[in-house]
């Protein structure tokens, strides 16, 4: 009989857990993402590792890599809503509607609102419902209880922010959470950068950037993955949209 000692034993242990935090949504590797992964793993996937993603952020600004909406992998909207999006279907006409409106496809709109609102049409604060979208982009700039005036909402911001960034999607999700590159008059007239949402500056433009945002949308929720629940391992700056624990972000 071999005998481990404790610590061999729990070393075993955590190792377990660590291999454990991975998932292979079947979907293969974006040939256009750099550091993809069949694997969704901690810190990447595949539409790119969340280093590639958030190119600049450890250094002078943003400065996101350049891919479509049609070039970024996902699972399908029915597997979607089959699995993590379950709380999503009972909005998909909406979601329709505005992805046909804007040419954007519905499972990136249940997508966004999974991780805006976990799917709550009645989620509230300054950007209320599905979308936690500005009113100023709503019909009349001005907010209503319609959820289908959310949904569009929120796509027509999401349409315009990929218009404006020449076609990139990935700067377009970002934009989404408050992110924004070199010119836009924040952050010294840089691009966002990792010590930005915690600095006073940061906090006095409203809630900390998600730093996990990007990783978290396109290796998360597009790959089918709890990114709230069990699978809240994705990500590597962990944020908890507080400054006051040592978090970045």
């Amino acid at each position: 009989m071999v005998v481990l000692k404790v610590g061999i034993i729990v070393a075993m242990a955590l190792a377990a857990m660590s291999s454990a935090q991975s998932a292979n949504p079947g979907v293969g590797i974006n040939p256009k993402a750099q550091g993809a992964t069949t694997d969704v793993t901690e810190s990447t996937g595949p539409n790119g590792s969340e280093d590639w993603l958030n190119t600049g952020i450890k250094g002078d600004g943003w400065n996101p890599p350049f891919m479509t909406l049609e070039d970024i992998y996902h699972i399908s909207l029915q597997d979607f809503y089959n699995g993590t999006g379950a709380r999503c279907v009972r909005y998909n006409k909406f979601f329709q509607s505005a992805g046909l409106k804007y040419n954007v496809d519905p499972v990136i709109l249940a997508v966004i609102a999974m991780q805006e609102s976990s799917c709550n049409a009645h989620a509230g604060g300054p950007t209320p419902g599905l979308m936690q979208v500005s009113c100023a982009n709503y019909p009349h700039h001005k907010c209503t209880n319609s959820t289908q005036d959310n949904v569009d909402a929120g796509t027509k911001y999401l349409r315009s922010q990929i218009d404006a960034a020449g076609g990139n999607a990935i700067q377009a999700f970002g934009s989404y959470n408050g992110w924004f590159t070199a010119g836009s008059g924040l952050n010294g007239n840089k691009g966002l950068t990792q010590d930005y949402p915690c600095s006073s500056e940061g906090q006095a433009n409203g809630e900390p950037q998600n730093l996990d945002y990007l990783h978290q949308v396109l290796n998360g929720w597009l790959m089918g993955l709890d990114v709230y629940g069990s699978d809240n391992w994705i990500g590597t700056y962990k944020c908890d949209q507080s400054c006051s624990d040592g978090s970045l972000c």
